[in-house]
């Protein structure tokens, strides 16, 4: 049955502070023209460097990982002699858990060829030969995306339709092998009328148990966003949320999708809507243990912007940005939202990334960068930027702090602090990975995650929201 929701329209969400100050470096491409510009998509490694996928127009599918004071010469990632689907608004896909990366794509003609997958375990470095995700011949598949659980295994979601282009439905297919194989795919979007929008990509956000498939509905023209719920590890999707209430009506098919993160047992979903062609990105909270929906468009209608779209969102501790791009006096801008503390909401106020004519764009965060990709139709290169928004250089108090040490068997060890915003664990050799919290239900005691991380003795930093830091030692079995 659907989930009964409490929906709730509240301007306390976007609350009316100012965006805290992102010190951004200058753009560069991620390479040169020659390698096409299209759908890139970022995601970071356990040490926070970025990685990217995008296709170009004649069939291929790239992945470039920065290395150091550039990014790698990109390399292909489809099969030699085969073609991989790419557009603005839908391509391949990476994910990315630990130094474990996924590549998903769709090779075409769609009619009678598969989704594809290849998986790195050393960051991209090496990848793993081609897994066929979709099996059967029986159907036609579109639109993969991929996400990982917290054990690093993969979840790809497609778009699954019938030999004529009829029954357009979203599955999810998951992989308890690390991506070498796949199991029967499981349909998601069953409880919202089994009519996707047959254009529009989805996504999937996967944390612990939870899992909650995100995608664009088509009913008699109406395409407003819904939520696929599952409580079992997405083994099933027993139910489901309308996110979008706005009416959306458009003239043509949006062909743009909903993205979100799971932080805590909160879903933050964004999303583009509107009354009219004049559409707006919308934020979305769902608690997913209380039936409470709390939705706010992020800026509003402003003056001369005559339309937002295509926003991806992106997490670490409780930091989380969002970007999007919008219409501006007959340019585009990409445009960028953040947050130290996702309990305080949103600014009123962005930042605007870039300015000329761009389409897509993406958006990772960790180690206190924001890095920001986007396909730019004046150089036809995927660009990249990267901002600062917090220094941790700058300490306001550096005080040692006792943790509870992980038990035999635990991937995790608590800290008895609240308002913890970010920790970080530097090895012996003075590798630092940031690494992902969480609180318990009664937010006072703090789960430090270290299932990502080898054995040996680590040194211990957080960081709180009044900017000061605390250190231990702690020495992970």
């Amino acid at each position: 049955m659907r989930l009964s929701l409490i929906i709730l329209f509240t301007s306390l969400f976007l609350n009316a502070y100012s965006q805290p100050t992102i010190s951004w470096q200058a753009p560069h491409q991620v390479a040169g023209k020659v390698y096409g510009s299209l759908h890139p998509r970022i995601k970071l490694d356990k040490h926070n460097n970025p990685m990217v996928v995008w296709g170009d127009e004649g069939g291929k599918a790239y992945f470039a990982k920065w290395g150091g004071e550039a990014f790698t010469e990109p390399k292909v990632i489809n099969q030699p002699g085969t073609m991989a689907f790419a557009t603005s608004w839908a391509g391949p896909d990476l994910a990315a858990h630990g130094d474990t990366v996924y590549v998903t794509w769709k090779q075409i003609p769609e009619e009678n060829n598969h989704i594809y997958i290849k998986h790195s375990y050393d960051g991209g470095v090496h990848f793993s030969a081609s897994a066929e995700v979709d099996m059967g011949n029986d159907y036609i598949t579109r639109f993969p995306t991929v996400t990982a659980d917290e054990n690093g295994n993969p979840f790809v979601t497609y778009m699954k339709l019938e030999k004529d282009y009829v029954y357009p439905r979203y599955v999810v297919a998951r992989s308890e092998d690390m991506g070498e194989t796949f199991l029967r795919d499981t349909i998601a979007s069953v409880l919202s009328g089994n009519n996707v929008c047959e254009c529009s990509p989805a996504s999937l956000v996967a944390s612990g148990s939870a899992g909650v498939l995100l995608y664009r509905n088509n009913t008699d023209g109406q395409r407003n966003v819904w939520g696929g719920i599952s409580i079992n590890g997405c083994t099933s999707f027993n139910n489901s949320i309308q996110l979008d209430s706005v009416q959306y009506r458009p003239s043509t098919c949006p062909a743009s999708g909903p993205h979100g993160v799971i932080v805590g047992d909160t879903l933050y979903a964004v999303y583009m809507s509107g009354p009219a062609e004049n559409t707006l990105i919308y934020l979305n909270r769902l608690s997913l243990s209380k039936p409470t929906l709390i939705t706010e468009p992020v800026t509003g209608s402003i003056p001369g912007i005559i339309g937002q779209n295509f926003p991806r969102v992106s997490g670490v501790g409780m930091a989380a940005a969002i970007v999007w791009t919008q219409t501006a006096g007959g340019n585009n801008q990409v445009c960028l939202s953040f947050t130290p503390d996702l309990t305080n909401g949103f600014p009123a106020n962005y930042d605007t990334v870039a300015d000329g004519v761009m389409i897509n764009a993406d958006v990772a965060i960790g180690g206190g960068f924001i890095y920001v990709v986007w396909e730019d139709q004046v150089t036809r290169s995927v660009m990249f930027r990267r901002g600062v928004y917090y220094k941790k250089n700058v300490v306001v108090e550096n005080t040692s702090v006792l943790i509870n040490p992980p038990v035999k068997g635990q991937k995790y060890f608590t800290v008895n602090m609240p308002g913890i915003l970010s920790c970080t664990l530097t090895d012996a050799s003075g590798s630092e990975n940031e690494v992902d919290i969480a609180y318990t239900a009664n937010a006072k005691l703090l789960k430090v995650l270290t299932g990502d991380l080898d054995p040996g003795k680590y040194t211990v930093k957080l960081w709180d929201e009044q900017g000061r830091s605390y250190t231990a030692q702690v020495e992970l079995k």
